[in-house]
């Protein structure tokens, strides 16, 4: 199980309601010592074991000459032994799932909601390395967890350069300019250029990103629950209705009429809560690394057996999970993609869980929604059997 951060400090005067209020999606923010201890459990080592996984989304960036070169991981395993001595960064996305102790650094960002957290990206550089100058689309807290790095932002926005890769844009005017050491945290809102350069060798940043979702991936999936919904039953699926029309005097023309029905077919789409709750929902829970699923799943009465004997169902590090109350009584839960229908209190109480007990089976086994949604998260593997300390040793 995680641990919780250390709750976020702001600079004298302000709280997460200014933040919320003058900063966030607004303007930068730099906050001196906001999470002390932020990270200090990972080593240079541990950084470069995952960046030779073969499922981990790490790159290298080296600096040749003023230019960046991008190397996309897998890399071989012994690409790191021999780092070229020019300024290097190796960039690995979703250290969460490798690192799950980095997932206890969300918490000191709850004063936003967890469903707009995109992942943890780990930087760890060589004194002068950096990915040069770039905008981001996502709100971004970078955290200073080892050495010193150098950034700079703000200015306006140029051009992108030729080479995309890192998103850099062709110039670079910054207007502010600050050296972080550990535990200070830069927050930057999307499209605000910047660049970070280590100061030193050794220089972790730890990125928290949260990503917005963009139109075409919600309306994508409002098309997939739409099909799914009326799949069966087409013959009662909604459609444009014109009766009582005008007479048309040019059979050719769409005209503003008929637009004003077509839209009028999508927004009663989009009034069904239940519909667009699912649509956000299952968009929004799709894990970067999605859990893989256990060989075999033990029966409800084998697995309440084994929880009792001191088992517990431990949440995969990946794994997103979220709630939308429909009513007093209902609620959908998001899990990994996917959504079901359970009792409100039981959503709310599991979204939130790193660990299922045999307490928490005797609170919920008998009811066949809840029951149902356990069972699911087991053969997914959003939670997979763990051993107690007694079946370890």
């Amino acid at each position: 199980m995680t641990n919780s951060a250390k709750p976020f400090q702001f600079p004298n005067g302000y709280s997460p309601e200014t933040f919320l209020e003058s900063y966030w999606q607004n303007q930068p923010l730099l906050c001196r010592n906001a999470l002390e201890g932020a990270g200090k459990s990972l080593t240079d080592e541990e950084i470069l074991e995952v960046a030779i996984q073969d499922v981990s989304d790490a790159r290298l960036i080296t600096m040749e000459d003023g230019k960046h070169e991008v190397e996309q991981g897998p890399f071989p395993l012994d690409r790191f032994d021999i780092l070229p001595t020019t300024p290097w960064t190796v960039l690995i996305q979703s250290m969460e799932v490798w690192q799950p102790g980095l997932q206890g650094l969300q918490s000191a960002f709850d004063f936003l909601p967890r469903w707009r957290f995109d992942d943890v990206m780990v930087s760890l550089s060589s004194a002068h390395g950096g990915v040069g100058p770039h905008v981001d689309q996502y709100d971004v807290f970078l955290v200073q967890a080892a050495g010193r790095r150098r950034w700079s932002w703000g200015g306006p926005v140029h051009r992108s350069a030729e080479d995309v890769a890192l998103r850099q844009v062709s110039r670079f005017e910054p207007t502010e300019n600050a050296d972080l050491e550990p535990g200070d945290v830069l927050y930057l809102p999307p499209g605000v250029p910047h660049e970070g350069v280590a100061l030193s060798d050794g220089a972790i940043t730890i990125s928290i990103g949260f990503r917005a979702p963009g139109i075409t991936d919600l309306i994508g999936h409002l098309a997939d629950v739409v099909a799914e919904t009326w799949d069966d039953a087409v013959e009662v699926e909604p459609r444009y209705g014109d009766a009582g029309r005008d007479l048309s005097r040019d059979p050719w023309l769409v005209s503003s009429t008929d637009l004003t029905g077509l839209k009028q077919l999508l927004l009663n789409a989009l009034g069904d809560e239940e519909l667009t709750a699912r649509a956000l929902g299952e968009q929004i829970s799709m894990p970067r690394f999605p859990p893989e699923a256990p060989e075999a799943v033990p029966e409800p009465g084998e697995l309440a057996k084994l929880l009792q004997a001191g088992w517990r169902l431990e949440r995969w590090a990946g794994s997103r999970l979220f709630h939308h109350p429909l009513d007093a009584q209902r609620a959908l839960l998001f899990v990994d993609g996917f959504s079901l229908p359970v009792p409100v209190e039981f959503a709310a109480w599991v979204a939130g869980q790193e660990t299922i007990s045999a307490d928490a089976w005797r609170d919920w086994h008998q009811n066949p929604d809840a029951l149902l949604a356990i069972m699911m998260m087991v053969g997914r593997g959003t939670f997979g059997l763990v051993p107690g300390s007694k079946e370890r040793a």
